[in-house]
């Protein structure tokens, strides 16, 4: 569904989207979401059953989002590197104007959103990993003695160790940041001579990711 063809419910899970990235969860009430949005809390109800399904239903949307968004970019058969490169990028205009306080709210008082992100994390960004291992083995840019399975796991936890309080607080550490080191650093480690040359020229046409 484009963007110009949304429903009023859709439309009205994407703008409470907004809201949530930009003020964070817990300290927004109802009232609040209605301001933003410009509708009365009464329309907002006609749709979500209480602040929780707002919640779920916002996270479930952005997860879809970053899903399709990924399979758009496997769907142009780009080399490993660049697919990398681009996914990158997806991840990152996520996170670039993210509240410090949405991982946080989300784990203490929303658990069901936060499983979804999970999941999300696991299985889909899991795979989307797995795959583009394998075809970077396969091009030659990666190093071929690999176990993409511990490789696939590993980039899995590091994506929940970003949003880990205790390792990053996010006063001073911000998610976008943590990404981009971990990124360059697992391509460095996952690459061959070859791959290494066309990562540079990623590095060199992008800045970074």
């Amino acid at each position: 569904m484009s963007e110009e063809n949304l429903s009023k419910e859709d439309q009205l899970i994407k703008d409470a989207i907004d809201v949530f990235l930009t003020y964070g969860i817990k300290s927004v009430t109802m009232d609040d979401v209605a301001r933003h949005l410009r509708v009365s809390k009464k329309t907002i109800y006609q749709f979500v059953k209480d602040k929780e399904d707002l919640v779920n239903r916002c996270v479930r949307r952005d997860c879809n989002s970053i899903e399709n968004s990924v399979q758009d970019i496997q769907a142009q058969n780009l080399k490993a590197i660049d697919e990398n490169f681009a996914i990158s990028s997806v991840i990152v205009e996520e996170l670039k104007n993210i509240h410090p306080s949405i991982f946080y709210d989300l784990e203490k008082y929303y658990p069901e959103a936060m499983a979804m992100m999970v999941e999300m994390r696991h299985d889909f960004i899991g795979g989307v990993m797995r795959q583009n291992l394998n075809k970077g083995i396969s091009e030659g840019v990666y190093r071929p003695e690999l176990n993409v399975e511990i490789m696939t796991q590993l980039w899995v936890l590091r994506l929940n160790v970003i949003f880990n309080p205790k390792l990053f607080p996010m006063d001073e550490f911000h998610p976008k940041d943590v990404y981009l080191e971990m990124f360059i650093h697992h391509i460095r480690g996952i690459a061959n001579a070859k791959g290494l040359k066309e990562l540079e020229k990623n590095l060199n046409k992008n800045a970074k990711p």
